[in-house]
């Protein structure tokens, strides 16, 4: 349990000792002497501020995640959860509104360019929150492993941070678009990426992996933004193949049904979040 939720349990113990305590005061009490009149009674109605100050401030820390740390806290502890913390890139074509997917290296489908992002640094998630890494083992530093719920809300603070971690979206560009080959890397040694927004779906009921009960997905969107020659490029591919064994073309309604090519083909679930 992390110090703020230790805290606001505090402040919620205090809160119904002083409401008890006045409670005892005026229904039950008597005689009532100078020393609870005067003193206690004010003592009581202090902490009771202050308890609810407290209480006030410790849920606006969290924010939305506050219902989420208590469920982890007191309901779900010792669940399974699988977290994957990634990014998704938006390749928009611009003038005949098509999107650009590439095919999954590991599921037969077409989905945006990207993937979960790694360590920097010598953070030990095992050591904070025994983690242990999806059967991927050969890339020990992504962000995709296996937790007990109850550490949830100290990795979603730790994401936000931002810290000991990748936060620049070129590595999985380079390796989804150049180093294939799909793309010239003349035009490709820097990309201009623009923040658009995060895509959470955390605590999901699943049950795709041994003992697991829950998922934690967050996703990071970012739009690439490309200059006149990268577009050519672009539309090069295009002008040549709508689609192929590497790549496709879509349409946002394709997306949204989730299919292409006369519904032969699949595009990825999460592709809908970069629309």
């Amino acid at each position: 349990m992390s110090s703020e939720l230790k805290r606001f349990f505090g402040y919620v113990v205090g809160f119904c000792l002083a409401i008890g305590y006045l409670i005892y005061r005026y229904f039950f009490l008597n005689p009532v002497t100078d020393f609870h009149k005067e003193i206690l009674v004010a003592f009581a109605i202090a902490i009771i501020t202050a308890c609810l100050m407290g209480i006030y401030e410790t849920i606006k820390c969290q924010g939305k995640y506050f219902w989420i740390a208590l469920k982890c806290s007191l309901l779900i502890p010792n669940k399974k959860v699988y977290v994957s913390l990634s990014y998704l890139l938006r390749i928009k074509i611009q003038g005949n509104e098509l999107y650009f997917l590439v095919k999954g290296s590991k599921i037969n489908q077409y989905q945006p360019v990207g993937g979960v992002y790694k360590l920097v640094g010598n953070k030990d998630t095992y050591k904070e929150w025994e983690a242990y890494p999806k059967s991927d083992i050969k890339n020990p530093k992504d962000l995709r492993f296996f937790v007990r719920a109850k550490h949830i809300p100290n990795i979603i603070q730790w994401f936000k941070s931002r810290k000991d971690r990748e936060i620049g979206v070129w590595r999985e560009f380079f390796e989804e678009l150049v180093e294939t080959k799909i793309l010239k890397p003349e035009n490709f040694k820097t990309i201009r990426a623009e923040y658009l927004g995060t895509h959470e779906n955390i605590l999901n009921k699943q049950n795709r992996f041994s003992d697991e009960t829950y998922h934690t997905l967050i996703y990071d969107i970012f739009q690439i933004e490309l200059n006149q020659d990268q577009l050519n490029q672009f539309n090069n591919l295009l002008d040549a193949n709508r689609f192929t064994k590497k790549y496709a073309f879509v349409t946002k309604d394709e997306i949204e049904k989730e299919c292409f090519n006369n519904h032969k083909l699949k595009i990825g679930q999460h592709a809908k979040f970069t629309i």
